[in-house]
């Protein structure tokens, strides 16, 4: 890899997140990880962010204040922000038929994983 893996990690439940990056840094020592327990908060981090590099973002959906549909909306919207630069992935605890079928409504996503991320899904998140 030429540079180090970039992640950034929305989910409000931050022992998830630690979790996630625990799985992250197990896999990729020298991957950096982000992480956001607000919507809200990981769109002004992206919107103030010059970085372009490629990042992956794990996105949580059930989240209040901001749910992971609404971050999408408002990412795809803001003239800022090269989505481009994104490899996007649903990670959820949710089994709702309804957000799945949603999901494939944003073709800037590029899965959609059940939570607890494991190492296997995030090998082929990477590849």
């Amino acid at each position: 890899m030429p540079y180090n893996m970039k992640y950034i990690l929305i989910d409000d439940d931050p022992i998830i997140n630690l979790v996630h990056k625990k799985v992250i840094k197990k896999s990729d020592l020298e991957a950096e990880v982000t992480d956001f327990i607000s919507g809200k908060k990981a769109l002004d981090y992206l919107k103030n962010s010059n970085d372009t590099e490629k990042n992956i973002i794990l996105l949580d959906i059930n989240m209040p204040e901001m749910n992971g549909f609404e971050f999408l909306d408002a990412l795809l919207k803001h003239k800022g922000i090269n989505c481009d630069q994104f490899n996007i992935f649903i990670l959820t605890s949710s089994l709702n038929n309804k957000d799945k079928e949603q999901a494939t409504q944003y073709p800037i996503l590029k899965g959609y994983l059940e939570k607890p991320l494991d190492i296997s899904n995030l090998q082929k998140m990477i590849a």
